[in-house]
């Protein structure tokens, strides 16, 4: 039986620059049996919203193009909060479980939320693009709720590709062992050049001679350059002014440029004997950093050689992180993590509302 009418204001698409406001009014019913009251649906929009289901497509389609949600609220003369929720929802519908069928070949990553204070992995499908989990933390156990659903789906991981993170490869390890795990030539390749810097430092500690402390203290980028430049007549002088008067800095730069022929082979087993060859010559170099660097690769030279079982990297891991950092800048940080995730696992769809 009709039970009053409810007044409602909904906002519409706008004509021009002007807001349209539609004021309804509503038949309210209440029902002979349980008492129960409600009111006639809107079919133009969802549920108990504020506005039309256009309207929202609208917004959507603004933020697609690449505004921001401030942008978008000043617009249209709306609450920051309204676009916010509607573009949260959208994806919350679209992208919270992302389809893991087929998946087979992953890298997994970190980064930073906050530097130094929290992070978060994620792990991207790398024959697609895009992210398929985000979890939080960097340990092994931010990966945990990533396993359990890959293994409740029954899908066959065979190949991943990570740093040296002991948490990830422990991490694959229980939960792939079938897996080819790589570990990414990039983070190899800075695990040395951070051995280089250490021991530039070293030496720059130990030198008394002032013009020779001048030289190693203002030389850090000559010795870590892997480009052309380094051919250019200033820097090729510069480099051996350095490598002439100190041993163990020319020791350290020979060991740095000699670590990429590992990935310059024919095969594995050349790979292999490359990289033993190399851990051995930091060995003998007596250069404390090295040697520690040396332990860790041959520790791990079973994920390193596997780059020629399947020749994948991190690269393209490390270019999503690198859109990460440009939506963290555009929104100032974000607040609610679980929206942030969800714009993460919408990052990789072009049609998708994605604040970029």
């Amino acid at each position: 039986m009709k039970y009053g009418k409810v007044h409602r204001n909904i906002r519409a698409l706008p004509v021009g620059s002007t807001p349209t406001i539609l004021h309804l009014t509503l038949q309210r019913y209440q029902c002979k049996k349980c008492h129960h009251v409600f009111q006639s649906r809107i079919p133009f929009t969802n549920g108990e919203a504020s506005y039309t289901k256009k309207f929202q497509a609208y917004i959507l389609d603004l933020l697609r193009l690449g505004l921001t949600i401030s942008a978008v609220a000043r617009h249209l003369r709306i609450n920051w909060h309204v676009v916010k929720d509607i573009h949260k929802a959208h994806l919350h519908k679209h992208y919270r479980n992302p389809n893991l069928k087929g998946l087979r070949c992953i890298g997994i990553d970190e980064f930073a939320v906050h530097k130094g204070q929290i992070y978060k992995t994620i792990v991207v499908d790398h024959e697609t693009g895009r992210i398929v989990y985000v979890g939080n933390g960097r340990s092994k156990e931010a990966l945990a709720k990533f396993w359990r659903r890959v293994k409740r789906l029954k899908v066959k991981i065979e190949v991943v590709s990570s740093d040296l993170s002991a948490a990830f490869i422990s991490s694959v390890g229980q939960n792939a062992p079938d897996a080819i795990h790589v570990y990414d030539k990039f983070h190899i390749v800075q695990l040395v050049a951070k051995a280089m810097d250490k021991t530039r430092r070293s030496v720059y500690k130990q030198t008394t001679d002032m013009e020779q402390r001048k030289v190693i203290k203002g030389n850090r980028w000559i010795l870590l350059r892997k480009d052309p430049e380094k051919s250019d007549k200033k820097y090729k002088k510069r480099l051996e002014n350095i490598l002439e008067t100190n041993k163990p800095l020319a020791t350290a730069y020979y060991l740095y440029e000699d670590i990429e022929q590992i990935w310059m082979l024919k095969n594995k087993e050349e790979a292999l004997r490359q990289l033993e060859y190399w851990c051995r010559q930091a060995q003998e170099s007596k250069l404390y950093y090295f040697k520690k660097a040396a332990a860790s690769l041959m520790a791990r030279r079973t994920g390193i050689s596997a780059w020629y079982d399947y020749k994948i990297s991190n690269a393209r891991v490390e270019g999503i992180n690198n859109k990460i950092k440009m939506i963290k800048r555009k929104a100032y940080g974000f607040r609610d993590e679980k929206y942030f995730e969800l714009i993460l696992l919408g990052l990789y769809d072009e049609t998708n509302a994605i604040m970029r």
